[in-house]
């Protein structure tokens, strides 16, 4: 079902996101969004207006709470947050499937530089904190990056199958991280014409992409 209204604009994605959970008066956990439209200023590339789409609305749970693993998870984030003195803040956000801790505030355009290297790294870390007994994976997410992220490496591995059956060379993807990588290969899996593989050692690599053999 379509949202009535689905856009909210503000000076940031914590402005945008207030005036979304007071236009549907839900709890700002529950809106899924992305970031769709950032608009800087010519004189301070740090003030502007940030447009938000908001994608869905979970269903209230009154009853359900935060689980405690989580809730320390976020606290840890937060805490690294304000020792290293970033304008952010983590909150656990209701997902299908998944832990996510969604990230805002004045830096965010720090995490996502460089394909949102330091989110990468914030995420690591944090899973790393986690006790080895507790079987939970952790997602940081950021404006929406990582949705967003996911429809463009979808896009990169259908661009880079069509090169490769119009050539028939292979195609190598610059070093990636395992959740990229999984996204490359998911993507593909289903061509016959197809195949792809990791290459490399340590936890960024590149993926292949090549004409199967036959028989």
């Amino acid at each position: 079902m379509a949202l009535e209204k689905s856009l909210f604009s503000g000076k940031d994605v914590e402005e945008a996101l207030d005036k979304a959970s007071q236009y549907y008066n839900v709890n700002e956990s529950l809106l899924q969004y992305r970031v769709v439209a950032r608009d800087q200023s010519l004189f301070s590339p740090l003030s502007g207006e940030v447009t938000v789409k908001i994608e869905r609305i979970g269903k209230k749970d009154n009853k359900r709470k935060v689980p405690a693993q989580i809730q320390k998870a976020e606290n840890m984030l937060n805490d690294l947050f304000k020792k290293g003195h970033f304008s952010l803040k983590a909150s656990y956000r209701h997902t299908n499937g998944s832990v996510e801790l969604d990230v805002v505030g004045k830096d965010s355009d720090l995490l996502l530089e460089k394909n949102g290297t330091l989110l990468d790294a914030f995420q690591y870390l944090i899973n790393r904190m986690i006790p080895r007994n507790v079987k939970m994976k952790i997602v940081l997410e950021c404006e929406g990056f990582r949705r967003n992220r996911v429809r463009e490496l979808q896009d990169m591995a259908a661009k880079a199958a069509e090169k490769v059956r119009d050539f028939g060379k292979p195609y190598l993807f610059s070093p990636m991280n395992p959740a990229e990588r999984r996204q490359i290969h998911l993507a593909l899996q289903d061509d016959k014409m197809i195949s792809t593989e990791s290459l490399g050692d340590g936890r960024y690599k590149r993926v292949k992409v090549f004409i199967k053999k036959r028989g």
